[in-house]
């Protein structure tokens, strides 16, 4: 199967349900939020990336599902990986990673990690089936956001690639994105809820509690439609959860 699957019925197909949090029903909840099944915010080391961070968070989301203790997933073991094999960062390398290696718990490499030892090579990997590209730069701002609330409504959280002018993750102390344009800045944040309300997405970041509110922030469907440039949805191993 070709990793990153894009075409909207592959979208429609492949995207997981996840039990007791998503629904298949076609009438759009009026709010949704996975936070309260997300591990805490925690901050990117200073020798790791916020992607690989920000797509740990989404499988660990998985692998704890459905399990009465919580399991911490390393993302500097897919960084280190990456860089070992002089392999881009960036999100079809990091996602293509997950799919075809995978991590492992961050008992065995520790966030921040310099260095991996001979332990991996032993260890229980943490993998996906796959990847769903469910929009991307040439997708309309609209569709963007009805893309992104479809899969909060079946329990999936959306690793969101964002282009703006740098001033996202100076965002400290408050409950709404406030002045942040289009720029050629990258950041790397987790979609985890929607309130048709406040016509907001709530984002989730890998930089810390200081960041937003606790590490959260709102963004309003508009401004998400301009800056959000691509999205994508993990699909889960069938062993968990």
């Amino acid at each position: 199967m070709t990793l990153g699957l894009s075409a909207p019925d592959q979208i429609e197909n492949f995207m997981y349900i996840v039990p007791g949090v998503g629904s298949s029903a076609r009438d759009l909840l009026e709010q949704q939020s996975l936070k309260p099944y997300m591990m805490p915010v925690r901050k990117t080391g200073f020798r790791g990336n916020d992607l690989a961070y920000a797509a740990a968070y989404c499988l660990e989301y998985y692998v704890n599902l459905g399990r009465n203790y919580k399991i911490n997933l390393s993302p500097d073991f897919i960084n280190l990986s990456l860089a070992g094999s002089g392999k881009a960062n960036n999100s079809k390398e990091v996602l293509g990673f997950l799919a075809e290696q995978g991590t492992v718990n961050a008992a065995i490499v520790p966030y921040d990690a310099g260095e991996l030892t001979g332990a991996v090579f032993s260890t229980q990997k943490f993998d996906v089936v796959n990847y769903l590209h469910v929009f991307s730069n040439l997708t309309r701002d609209r569709q963007r956001v009805f893309e992104a609330k479809k899969a909060l409504m079946k329990g999936n959280p959306i690793l969101v690639e964002f282009a703006t002018d740098g001033k996202l993750k100076g965002q400290v102390s408050t409950r709404h994105l406030e002045k942040v344009g289009n720029g050629t800045a990258t950041d790397y944040l987790i979609v985890v809820g929607y309130n048709e309300n406040e016509e907001a997405f709530e984002l989730m970041s890998t930089w810390g509690t200081a960041w937003g509110i606790n590490g959260y922030i709102w963004i309003k469907y508009d401004d998400f439609g301009k800056l959000a440039t691509n999205g994508y949805v993990l699909i889960p191993n069938e062993t968990y959860p």
